[in-house]
């Protein structure tokens, strides 16, 4: 029976441990020791900053030559808020502080057409269009939406 160690004709077995490949064994354990320690270190270092909260300037407005709508709603933090006005003389304007960060905030207004041929909403966000739309026909229902983005931190 065959011992545990066995038998070379040219010498006895060299362990792992020690002998010519010892080196270049611990060398590429070494070097995936780095690589790890360097993957890691990158995704924590070259990863994008947490969002920062910001607040943002969101206007909304509604316009239509009918002159009146019976409802505006809207969204009033950016979340879970709204609030609704009744019988508004058109044109109308709502401009608000709305507060993004960590996660996104929504911008929102829906309108009722009265009696007019049309209506339209507008959405402004730090002085930037974001959302334009509008229904044709008496007591159409107009709506603009838009998420708003939390800035990240160190950038505008």
């Amino acid at each position: 029976m065959p011992s545990s160690r066995g038998t070379r004709k040219d010498g006895p077995l060299i362990s792992p441990a020690s002998g010519p490949g010892h080196w270049r064994a611990r060398l590429a354990g070494l070097a995936a020791v780095v690589l790890v320690v360097a993957t890691a270190a990158w995704v924590v270092v070259g990863r994008d900053p947490d969002p920062a909260p910001r607040t943002h300037t969101v206007v909304y407005e509604i316009t239509g030559p009918g002159g009146r709508s019976p409802e505006i709603r809207f969204a009033t933090e950016g979340v879970n808020s709204t609030e609704k006005a009744e019988a508004v003389d058109l044109p109308w304007r709502k401009e608000l502080t709305i507060s993004s960060g960590p996660g996104l905030s929504v911008a929102q207004v829906m309108a009722a057409n009265g009696q007019g041929e049309s209506i339209s909403c507008t959405i402004t966000v730090d002085g930037h269009v974001v959302a334009n739309n509008t229904a044709k026909g008496e007591h159409a229902t107009v709506s603009c939406s838009n998420m708003i983005t939390p800035a990240v931190a160190g950038q505008g």
